[in-house]
């Protein structure tokens, strides 16, 4: 009898523990203070350019100027910060994953590893990523990994491909201060240089090339209909790339 008691006492306690925890996390819920994946993600807040980038959004898409924009903002800012967090966290496993395979996989002839890529994403290029990026991260000081997250996800792969110094990417990473991702993608290609024979080393031209091909179609679209004044300003860019493409090296 004194054992039935002690067990229906001890149901009745983890009952109560439970009940406690589920009125704390409904408390918290109810009060917007829980987020449905509290506690599984780091979550970094918006840089000042992300932020400022969903505001100019909402403030052009705006019914009027006497709609309150500033609740939508925290909100949609919370909101993209988890997203961030849950793709950062999405990665990182992804690129854990990865880097198992790629170890049993060695004992195998060459082109396992690139035939089990594509047999699993459907390319190279994408698990790729996800794995600089993951050794990336597992490579850099525990300190730093909140920053790198805060980073554009393009950012982070061009950098954690690239070769060379770790303590130079750890600088490139402590400084981040929301730059643009084009200014920082310049910024590692000027730090890190590509060298000339490598597959990814961009032929400035040809590119400019495709660019201007695809602006050749727009020409022909029905809504193209310029102004005086944006035909003259086209003229003048025009006579500019001219110019440039007369000049040579």
């Amino acid at each position: 009898m004194v054992k039935v008691n002690s067990m229906l006492a001890k149901r009745l306690k983890n009952a109560t523990e439970k009940l406690s925890k589920m009125t704390s996390l409904a408390h918290l819920s109810s009060s917007g203070n829980l987020s449905s994946f509290s506690g599984l993600f780091r979550v970094t807040p918006l840089s000042d350019f992300e932020r400022h980038r969903i505001e100019s959004i909402l403030s052009e898409y705006s019914q009027g100027e006497k709609q309150d924009i500033q609740d939508d903002l925290l909100t949609l800012a919370n909101i993209s910060s988890e997203v961030k967090a849950i793709n950062n966290q999405a990665a990182i496993l992804h690129g854990e994953r990865i880097k198992k395979a790629q170890e049993i996989l060695k004992k195998y002839r060459d082109g396992a590893f690139s035939a089990w890529l594509i047999a699993t994403y459907g390319n190279r290029q994408t698990p790729y990523n996800f794995l600089q990026y993951f050794e990336l991260y597992r490579a850099l000081p525990h300190i730093l990994h909140s920053k790198l997250e805060e980073m554009p996800r393009q950012v982070i792969y061009a950098l954690a491909s690239r070769s060379g110094s770790l303590n130079v990417k750890e600088e490139i990473i402590k400084n981040y201060r929301g730059e643009p991702k084009q200014e920082l993608l310049s910024l590692i290609r000027q730090t890190f240089p590509l060298a000339q024979e490598d597959r990814r080393a961009q032929d400035i031209a040809e590119l400019i090339i495709s660019s201007l091909k695809r602006l050749q179609r727009l020409f022909h679209e029905p809504h193209f209909v310029p102004t005086e004044d944006q035909k003259r300003r086209l003229c003048q860019l025009l006579d500019a790339f001219k110019s440039y493409a007369k000049q040579g090296p």
